[in-house]
């Protein structure tokens, strides 16, 4: 059994404890083998002691990452060498039970596979060093960029280990719910425009949103997830539409490696298929 250090910050109902605890056991439990030894896990009561915690340790620790939106669930980093887990009570609350559950699971599929400091520090890689100079876009840029690009490979590799193990149901309404179009997401584009680079970020943003449902289609049909997809994304121009689905549709051919293959192969075909195209339109090509 994984042994579990909880740590608590506000007042957690021991009944939403209990529960907690006990779909991360079983989680654990249905995916044996594994290496997960020990887990921390954090309970936050809200946003606000959620958000300071994590900006003290991104702070610390010098890590390039998202800020935790309003509308966070739960997350998984192995910053500091081993597997946590973080779950903001109040976003839990908010959501349907069967979405809840499936956020905690998906997170637990991270410490599976991805439970270690490696899988939060990818290089660069060739290609992406030579687009950067070629289309002068900055350290941080191509950090940024890679980042969103680890984050879909590894959602994409954490819904396919789930679904293989049975939890579908869960996984599909959680899918479902990351897929959603939010204002954020149309603002960021509405900013973005006719800044490829930027628009370049928006669309790996969004390839990562899609990564989970990508990974079931195989149980919900290819044709299904595309229309979900291009339902979502609908707010983009339809040449720019047309080629991110296009990019999504192979995006599983880029999966057949271990994570850091996938990682590079999918970084690869982004660069190809995505960035590279964006600046060409821009300049009229």
């Amino acid at each position: 059994m994984v042994k579990i250090v909880l740590q608590k910050l506000g007042e957690i109902p021991e009944e939403s404890e209990r529960d907690i605890l006990g779909i991360i056991q079983e989680c654990y439990e249905r995916l044996e083998p594994h290496g997960v030894e020990i887990l921390d896990l954090f309970l936050f009561s809200d946003p606000s002691s959620l958000h300071g915690f994590y900006s003290r340790e991104r702070s610390a620790l010098h890590v390039v990452s998202e800020d935790l939106g309003e509308s966070f669930i739960a997350t998984h980093d192995a910053w500091r060498g081993t597997s946590r887990i973080g779950v903001c009570m109040s976003g839990m609350k908010a959501l349907p039970v069967l979405i809840q559950i499936g956020a905690l699971r998906h997170e637990v599929g991270h410490s599976v596979l991805h439970g270690s400091m490696e899988y939060y520090v990818f290089p660069i890689s060739a290609p992406l060093i030579q687009a950067a100079k070629r289309l002068r876009l900055s350290k941080e840029y191509s950090f940024n960029l890679l980042y969103l690009i680890s984050i879909a490979v590894k959602d994409f590799e954490v819904a396919r280990l789930l679904s293989g193990k049975g939890y579908v149901e869960d996984q599909v309404a959680y899918s479902n719910h990351v897929l959603g179009t939010s204002s954020e997401d149309l603002d960021a584009w509405q900013l973005s425009k006719g800044n490829p680079a930027h628009m370049a970020l928006c669309l790996a943003a969004r390839m990562k949103d899609a990564a989970c449902i990508i990974a079931l289609q195989s149980r919900l049909g290819g044709q299904f997830v595309a229309d979900r997809i291009g339902a979502e994304l609908s707010y983009l121009p339809d040449l720019i539409l047309n080629e991110m689905l296009k990019t999504l549709k192979r995006f599983p051919e880029a999966m057949v490696g271990d994570t850091f293959q996938n990682v590079a192969a999918t970084t690869k075909m982004f660069l190809e298929d995505l960035l590279q195209p964006l600046f060409v339109q821009s300049q009229g090509g």
